[in-house]
């Protein structure tokens, strides 16, 4: 998955929580720019699955990489309340 994403020179930006999910809690990954989310038991799961599914998305949509933009830092990350 890295290698397509290293390939094609990009980086996203990603949002993770936790979510209850059939009486558990689950790790959910969500890309906003791509709408591309995944879940898992553990953050590691969730990552890898997410990984998983970007992959395949962007095999699916090659077009979509344009989303997407390769930044050495991100400009500001924060959260906020409203």
């Amino acid at each position: 998955m890295e290698e397509v994403i290293q390939e094609a020179g990009v980086s996203m930006n990603i949002a993770v929580r936790e979510e209850q999910m059939e009486d558990k809690r689950v790790f959910v990954v969500n890309n906003e720019e791509l709408g591309v989310a995944d879940f898992g038991d553990t953050l590691d799961q969730a990552l890898e699955n997410f990984k998983n599914s970007v992959k395949d998305y962007l095999l699916a949509y090659p077009e979509k990489k344009k989303f997407l933009q390769k930044e050495e830092e991100p400009l500001l990350v924060s959260r906020i309340s409203v």
